[in-house]
């Protein structure tokens, strides 16, 4: 985990949510998604190159959380928020 994903879901458990961390793998890529589409809402917490430096695709994971905003399920950082902030 990133040094703070821990925090993060203390805090929203804390609020009485329902929070659990997930790795993205992305030889599993559409099992993280099936599971990512029973959520509510999804807190990206992967740090910028992560993913392509560990093989997978940065582009499908970001057209796979651009999937699951067309599904309702909000997502933050969005995709395209991160690339406008150059990430």
């Amino acid at each position: 985990h990133r040094y703070d994903s821990i925090p993060f879901a203390n805090g929203m458990i804390g609020a009485g949510m329902s929070c659990q961390l997930i790795h993205y793998v992305h030889d599993e890529h559409d099992k993280f998604f099936e599971v990512c589409s029973k959520f509510d809402f999804i807190i990206v917490r992967c740090n910028p190159g992560q993913i392509k430096a560990d093989g997978g695709s940065q582009e499908k994971f970001d057209d796979g959380m651009r999937m699951m905003r067309k599904m309702g399920i909000q997502v933050w950082p969005s995709p395209d928020v991160m690339e406008f902030m150059g990430a």
